[in-house]
């Protein structure tokens, strides 16, 4: 089952590399939610290698954040940590904007390019690849002209876009994440830093509420099921 409908059959040059790539699919893809086991025995056997590989995949998976690492070599998906992700969002908000407008402000025909060819990989599905949305926030960021500003701003989004991909790792129905991009897009190439970095703080402020309420609701049952497992 999970190896016909998550590993493909295309292979990087080495297995660690092959394996690597089908888990990290799989747990962006949400075929592992958060603080899934992931059994080094059971997933040999779906993918046909041996435990080595797979051990050096969860490792540099565990480096990326994706994956937790506990004693007697257990390996968990990552869950998602509320109050790590509230400083995070604390300090995007604050560092974020700032840099959209710097960088809408030194905006060049490189920069609409580069913000135009990331909004079309965007757009091409209705819900975009993280590496296509994180892609889109860095080209919206690209002309920013303080290094320190855009190296922190880039570092934390990327730490988000971890926990949101680990988080949220389904949309509703009608969510686009094209169409709730849109308006910030419209902004930075008419060249409106101040009007795109208001919209970049209500986006921001959107995703850590929507984080928090699916978030907060799983941690919620999961409370609620041992509980009920303590009183059986």
């Amino acid at each position: 089952m999970l190896a016909n409908a998550v590993f493909g059959s295309d292979q990087p040059p080495t297995r660690t590399e092959w394996a690597e790539q089908r888990l990290r699919h799989a747990i962006l893809r949400g075929e592992f939610g958060p603080g899934d086991a992931l059994v080094i025995s059971t997933l040999a056997e779906q993918m046909g290698l041996s435990a080595t590989p797979l051990h050096e995949a969860v490792r540099n998976l565990s480096a990326d954040g994706l994956v937790e690492l506990h004693s007697h070599g257990k390996a968990r998906v990552a869950q998602v940590d509320l109050h790590e992700a509230n400083e995070i969002y604390e300090l995007r908000l604050m560092l974020e904007p700032v840099a959209l407008e710097r960088a809408v402000r030194h905006a060049d025909d490189g920069y609409r390019d580069r913000v135009e060819s990331a909004w079309k990989a965007l757009a091409a599905t209705r819900i975009a690849s993280p590496s296509d949305h994180a892609a889109f926030h860095r080209a919206l960021l690209s002309t920013c002209d303080s290094a320190w500003l855009l190296r922190m701003a880039t570092t934390l989004a990327d730490r988000a876009g971890l926990m949101i991909t680990v988080g949220l790792p389904s949309r509703p129905d009608d969510y686009d994440t094209a169409a709730a991009h849109r308006t910030l897009k419209d902004l930075a190439l008419a060249g409106d830093g101040a009007a795109a970095a208001a919209e970049l703080r209500r986006h921001l402020s959107g995703t850590i509420a929507a984080l928090h309420l699916v978030v907060g609701a799983t941690m919620s049952e999961n409370a609620n099921d041992a509980r009920q497992n303590d009183e059986q």
